[in-house]
């Protein structure tokens, strides 16, 4: 894949993009546009040449909506996350592994910086620069064999981020996941986080997944919330009172808030104001912060004031397609190829993994730990089956979606235990056509043409 095309961003914007807000950051420092532009048109391309690969099939393909001034800075933050976590972890903050599904106020007002297996797998094919998209590809993929190899070929692909942590090609501190959330639940991925063959300590945060009429599961969370925070401070340094952690959940909030009203903008608007990569980016930002949540709820209202000025003028994002069929996404960890199927005259519209999480907020008074455990216990990813399905059903109605895939990755007992489950009852609840789609994309940085195909062939058909 050498001669791939690489994505640049117009010299012809660069004055307006140097003229906005910087980004702030939690230790106080600040980076102008100036620098981002320069990172971004200069150094990053050559560090990070996969990340600029203009092939339709490169999954992590920027968005091609260059005058969305925010998905600049998005894509600054990702491209820094592998300089800035080296850096802090160096300076004595603690990285933790986390899974899906869990809130990150606890582990950040902790003073440690939490990641999911995604953000990993991103670590650490980071490590090795100067890497085109094939070569990023198969760094990945040697280090996911290395985890099959000494776990199971039957394991999720998460089972990378495990390898590349025993390998030790990234400094991980502490194993600390909500276990029986989401994904935590995957053939194999609970035993391995228990059975490790080296020495970085563990502490396994259960979570009691019939937690339906059960007045003790928010208590029994408090009480593994607290011990969770005791371990990472201990690590840290840092002295936690009821204050701090407060602190955390506020800014945190503030940054659900913003998502949540940019879907409204996005959802309500005559036209899609931002593509569907910007779009989900969004959501994404509330939930993982990449490692900054000062910078990651900055560039949220940043993002919100172009979204509103967008709507005001009735702009549409670039790539969205004229009368686009809107879809809605299901299921963890993968999704479908966003430009793929803008091309063939769709976009997305939401996904429930991502907006499950943001759409709780946490209470501000009282006792935060409670709080936080409540939380958990409302995110609508976690209810029973049926009621998962009727919540997401709402959000399908609420985003005028004119269709439903929902994807699941092989080896997930999890999700493709519920897909057609979910699928079933969110068509008789909406009337809109539904899908579920198998694949094996997690870790790649291309999609196959076996998803991209099916995908749409469904466009075809609403």
């Amino acid at each position: 894949m050498p001669n791939s095309k690489l994505f640049k961003y117009p010299e012809e914007i660069k004055d307006k993009f140097i003229s906005t807000k910087g980004l702030k950051f939690k230790n106080g420092t600040t980076v102008s546009s100036a620098e981002i532009w320069e990172f971004m048109t200069e150094e990053a391309p050559r560090r990070f040449p996969y990340a600029f690969d203009a092939n339709a099939n490169n999954i992590g393909r920027f968005s091609d909506d260059v005058h969305f001034l925010s998905g600049i800075k998005r894509a600054y933050l990702t491209l820094t996350f592998k300089d800035r976590l080296l850096k802090e972890h160096a300076a004595g903050t603690p990285t933790v592994l986390v899974q899906g599904g869990q809130a990150m106020d606890a582990y950040y007002a902790a003073g440690a910086i939490p990641v999911r297996p995604g953000l990993v797998m991103q670590w650490a094919q980071s490590m090795e620069e100067g890497l085109n998209l094939r070569q990023s590809e198969t760094r990945g993929i040697n280090i996911l064999e290395s985890g099959r190899r000494k776990i199971s070929i039957d394991a999720c692909n998460q089972i990378s981020a495990h390898a590349a942590i025993d390998n030790k090609v990234v400094p991980i501190d502490l194993i600390a996941p909500f276990l029986c959330l989401r994904c935590s639940d995957m053939a194999f991925l609970v035993e391995t986080h228990r059975n490790r063959e080296h020495d970085i300590p563990r502490y396994m945060v259960d979570y009691p997944v019939d937690h339906e009429n059960k007045p003790w599961a928010a208590e029994y969370i408090e009480v593994e919330l607290k011990e969770l925070i005791t371990k990472i401070a201990a690590l840290s340094g840092r002295k936690i009172t009821d204050e701090v952690i407060f602190d955390e959940i506020r800014l945190e909030n503030r940054g659900r808030k913003i998502a949540n009203e940019i879907a409204e903008l996005w959802w309500n608007a005559e036209n899609p104001p931002i593509n569907s990569t910007d779009f989900f980016a969004i959501a994404f930002l509330a939930n993982d912060f990449l490692g900054d949540p000062v910078a990651s709820v900055d560039l949220l209202e940043q993002s919100k004031q172009e979204i509103e000025e967008r709507v005001k003028n009735n702009v549409k994002g670039y790539g969205v397609p004229d009368d686009a069929k809107r879809l809605y996404i299901c299921g963890s960890c993968v999704g479908p190829n966003a430009h793929h199927a803008e091309t063939a005259g769709a976009v997305f519209v939401g996904r429930d993994d991502n907006w499950s999480c943001i759409s709780v907020l946490v209470e501000e008074e009282g006792n935060p730990y409670l709080n936080i455990a409540k939380s958990m216990l409302e995110y609508p990813y976690e209810q029973r089956t049926e009621k998962r399905a009727e919540w997401t059903a709402e959000q399908v109605r609420r985003s005028r979606a004119s269709g439903v895939i929902f994807m699941y990755q092989w080896g997930c007992n999890y999700q493709s235990g519920v897909a057609r489950m979910i699928s079933d009852i969110i068509r008789e609840k909406t009337g809109v056509p539904t899908t579920f789609v198998e694949v094996g994309e997690l870790g790649r940085s291309e999609a196959t043409e076996q998803s991209t195909n099916r995908v749409e062939a469904f466009i075809e058909m609403v």
